[in-house]
């Protein structure tokens, strides 16, 4: 790589995309989880499985939705020099991201039969346009 393709990251930049693509993430998240938990709980009481009570759960979804958002953010950064800055770039890298991060999951979910894949396209497609919209937002913080 030669020194006119190579840039300096802004870190502050990276990070508070990051956290407010994490923001996103969770709101995405929390705001359509009606749309598919109460029937996965209802699905997993009736084969007793209890998933697990109490904050703990709950606190490590919300930091890993906010690690999501770094490390989308992340990969918009490290792609800008490669595909150039902009939505464009960042529909690409959301599309990536989602593709390797729940896509194969939901597969992986749906061959094993743990859920109903009416279910697990709800939360594939819910997932997908909270990565699309947070990485988009979050590149748009972004710059060097």
């Amino acid at each position: 790589m030669n020194a006119e393709t190579k840039t300096k990251i802004n870190i502050a930049r990276l990070v508070y995309g990051g956290l407010l693509a994490g923001v996103i993430m969770n709101a995405v998240s929390l705001l359509s989880a009606g749309l598919y938990v109460p029937e996965m709980m209802e699905l997993l009481y009736s084969r007793d499985i209890q998933p697990p009570g109490g904050a703990l759960p709950m606190v490590v979804f919300l930091l890993m939705r906010f690690v999501w958002g770094f490390v989308a953010v992340w990969l918009y950064v490290a792609a800008r020099p490669r595909f150039g800055p902009g939505p464009k770039t960042a529909v690409l890298i959301g599309f990536v991201f989602w593709l390797g991060g729940v896509f194969l999951a939901v597969v992986s979910y749906g061959m094993m039969g743990m859920f109903p894949m009416d279910m697990l396209a709800k939360w594939a497609a819910i997932t997908f346009v909270g990565i699309l919209a947070s990485t988009i937002i979050g590149a748009w913080i972004y710059q060097e």
